[in-house]
């Protein structure tokens, strides 16, 4: 009986043990059903509250980087890898001295958004993933339509050629591009004399009605002396969108295989010359070059596609450099002050920028000796006819007179004593 008992007492204390364990955990409030569902989705549309985040500007200095743009605001290194990892990072990863910043926080301190305009009608945004995405951001590049109008402007050379054109109210952007497309036809610091006159049609662009700046010039007229006219016409592709070149009323390419001068506005100090009085060596001697003048550290230009096959120091040329062109001539540039990026051997670009103007060797002054060599022998860079390029292609040869033929007679229309641009429809 007593064993009988004593085990009914433990079967009832185990039983009352259970239904106070049953008891406690029943008592626990329960999360209501997809609770993480909810949580989620509040904080989803916390962090989807535009009006809610906070907006901070951040300007690239010299040597500066995105990790260190970010690390100014208080984010992580880790948040720079990640925007690493995105398609397309290059566009916020690659920046330069003065591009802007604009990023978005949210309550939280987190991105939200990150937008970058390398000009006013592109746009960089990074924007965060959904949750299925397989990267934390998405990048995308937005293009902003740009509508383009067509102006005109006309005047006469009174003072300098920029001076003249500024007045018309060309924009430096146009005055310089209009000097390139004249730049195998006519020298800027020569031929030009007070009272020519020119003529420009060129393209003023628009985003939702704001001016953002000129575009290409599409003619151009430069007169130079009572005889002498030349004319430029822009011809692009069937699409219109890739520039083919410039060309003059017959299709010829105003292009050439040579720029007359390989530096920008500064005066010919010393022409070429058989025999001349050396101002260093104190004795006559041939100067087979043109020198010019002007600040140090003015750009030196290749004059002609070529191949570097000279970059050294000489004691009379001092930091001198070679190019060997296609068709046996030979460009050399010499007194620099420093090289540009490009190592002998290296192939450039007429209009690559190979130095910079100096005082090197036997030299009096900042300037640039250049030669223009063909077939070994020294010519006068001044006077040498320069080698043309390819006229206009044989497939775009119809559409071209027809476009020509219109832009000349806008030309022709326009008054050189004109003071204003006006716009041309």
């Amino acid at each position: 009986m007593a064993l009988v008992f004593l085990f009914l007492v433990q079967l009832a204390a185990a039983s009352a043990t259970e239904q106070a364990t049953t008891q406690h955990v029943a008592s626990l409030p329960l999360p209501p059903p997809n609770a993480a569902t909810s949580n989620a989705s509040e904080a989803s549309q916390t962090d989807a509250s535009p009006e809610q985040w906070t907006h901070h500007s951040v300007t690239i200095p010299a040597n500066g980087s995105l990790s260190e743009a970010l690390d100014e605001l208080g984010l992580s290194s880790r948040l720079s890898w990640q925007i690493g990892q995105t398609e397309n990072s290059g566009w916020l990863t690659r920046l330069r001295q003065g591009d802007t910043l604009h990023v978005w926080l949210d309550q939280a301190n987190r991105v939200q958004k990150i937008e970058r305009h390398p000009s006013k009608a592109i746009t960089y945004r990074l924007t965060r993933a959904d949750n299925n995405a397989d990267s934390v951001f998405q990048l995308k590049k937005l293009e902003h339509p740009v509508e383009i109008r067509l102006a005109t402007a006309s005047g006469e050379i009174n003072d300098s050629f920029y001076l003249s054109a500024e007045a018309q109210d060309l924009s430096p952007r146009t005055i310089m591009n209009l000097a390139d497309v004249f730049a195998w036809e006519i020298d800027f610091i020569r031929q030009l004399r007070s009272g020519d006159p020119f003529r420009v049609i060129y393209e003023k662009r628009y985003i939702d009605g704001e001016y953002i700046g000129d575009g290409d010039i599409i003619a151009a007229q430069i007169n130079t002396g009572r005889d002498s006219t030349h004319t430029a016409f822009l011809l692009r592709d069937e699409a219109g969108k890739q520039n083919i070149g410039y060309y003059d009323m017959d299709g010829a390419n105003l292009r050439k295989a040579f720029l007359r001068n390989p530096v920008d506005y500064v005066r010919i100090t010393s022409r070429y010359k058989p025999k001349r009085y050396h101002p260093v060596l104190k004795k006559w001697r041939a100067h087979r070059g043109v020198d010019y003048g002007g600040p140090t550290g003015t750009p030196i230009r290749a004059t002609g596609d070529g191949q570097i096959v000279k970059r050294e120091w000489s004691r009379s040329y001092g930091r001198v450099m070679y190019i060997k062109h296609a068709n046996r001539f030979t460009t050399v540039y010499a007194h620099m002050s420093r090289f540009g990026k490009y190592k002998k051997g290296s192939w450039v670009k007429q209009g690559d920028v190979i130095g910079y103007i100096g005082q090197s060797g036997l030299a009096t002054g900042p300037h640039l000796h250049y030669e223009f060599r063909k077939n070994g022998r020294h010519v006068d860079p001044l006077k040498v006819k320069l080698p043309d390029a390819n006229p206009v292609p044989e497939k775009h040869r119809h559409r071209f007179q027809q476009q020509a033929g219109l832009m000349m007679a806008q030309l022709e229309r326009l008054n050189p004593h004109t003071q204003l641009a006006r716009r041309f429809d």
